[in-house]
C-alpha cells in the first residue's frame, strides 16, 4: 500500500495551477473525448468514482456536462490539502475523501463508471472490484513520452513511470476487466514559449531531480520553437 503522503505545498500548488492553466494550440483536444467517454455511459442515478481527484476538477466537468441527470459524484485522492481543495469546489455535489487507490474505501460493485485522469498509480484489481457488473473504466493517461516526447528524450533514463497502453491493458485484464477500446493519439502542441514548457516539466512528476540546469537545456532547445509532440491514450474497460 502507498504511503498516504502531502507533498502539495503552497509553491507546489501555484506552480502545478499555472502549468494546468497554459493552453496550447492543438488540432485534437483528447480532453473533450475523455470526458465524451465518461459522459455517454451515465444514466439517471449514476454511481461515479475519480481516482486521483486532485482539485475536484474531472468530477465538476462531468457535473456541467450532464445537468439533465442526477448523478451521485465520489472522488479519491491521497493527498489531504487536494480533498480539502476538491471538497470545497464542489460542496455537496460529491464526497471526497483521502485514500490510496490501492485501498478504496468502498465495497464491491459500487459504480457505475470508475474514471481517472493522468493517475499513473491505479490499482486494476481495486478498480475491477467496486465496479459493478457491466459497468465502465475509463482512463486518461500518456504513453511513455509523458506528453512532452521531445523533453522526455532529453532526459532519457530520469524520467519517472514511464508506461505504454500495454501496461495497463494487461493489468486490467488481469484483473478480470474486459477492454472495450484503446486509443493512442500522437499530438502536436504548440506552446507561447520555451518558458511555458520548463513550467509544465519541473510542476509534475516528470523528470527525476529536476534542477535549474535542466530547466536551462529546456529554454535552449525549445528557444525559437516551443512545439513538441504528445501521446496521450484513452483506454476504457469493462466490468
Amino acid at each position: 500500500m502507498i504511503e498516504l503522503l502531502d507533498d502539495y505545498t503552497t509553491a507546489t500548488l501555484e506552480s502545478r495551477k499555472k502549468a494546468m492553466s497554459l493552453q496550447p494550440e492543438q488540432e485534437v483536444d483528447v480532453g473533450n473525448i475523455f470526458f465524451k467517454e465518461i459522459t455517454s455511459r451515465l444514466f439517471n442515478d449514476s454511481r461515479v468514482l475519480d481516482i486521483g481527484t486532485g482539485n475536484g476538477y474531472v468530477l465538476a466537468e462531468i457535473k456541467r456536462a450532464t445537468p439533465e441527470l442526477k448523478l451521485k459524484l465520489f472522488g479519491i485522492d491521497y493527498s489531504v490539502r487536494m480533498v480539502e481543495i476538491a471538497s470545497e469546489q464542489l460542496g455537496d455535489s460529491a464526497e471526497i475523501k483521502q485514500a490510496d487507490c490501492a485501498a478504496i474505501p468502498y465495497e464491491n460493485s459500487s459504480f457505475d463508471v470508475v474514471c481517472a485522469k493522468n493517475v499513473t498509480r491505479i490499482n486494476a484489481r481495486e478498480i475491477a472490484r467496486v465496479l459493478k457488473p457491466g459497468g465502465y473504466f475509463v482512463f486518461r493517461e500518456y504513453g511513455p513520452g509523458k506528453g512532452l516526447c521531445e523533453i522526455a528524450e532529453m532526459f532519457r533514463g530520469r524520467i519517472i513511470r514511464q508506461r505504454t497502453i500495454s501496461f495497463y491493458k494487461d493489468a486490467l485484464t488481469e484483473a478480470g476487466l474486459s477492454i472495450v477500446s484503446a486509443k493512442e493519439y500522437t499530438i502536436q502542441r504548440r506552446y507561447a514559449c520555451a518558458e511555458e514548457l520548463a513550467t509544465i516539466a519541473k510542476s509534475f512528476p516528470f523528470v527525476s531531480d529536476f534542477s535549474e540546469a535542466d530547466e536551462k537545456a529546456i529554454l535552449e532547445k525549445f528557444h525559437n520553437n516551443a512545439t513538441v509532440t504528445s501521446d496521450p491514450f484513452i483506454l476504457v474497460a469493462q466490468a
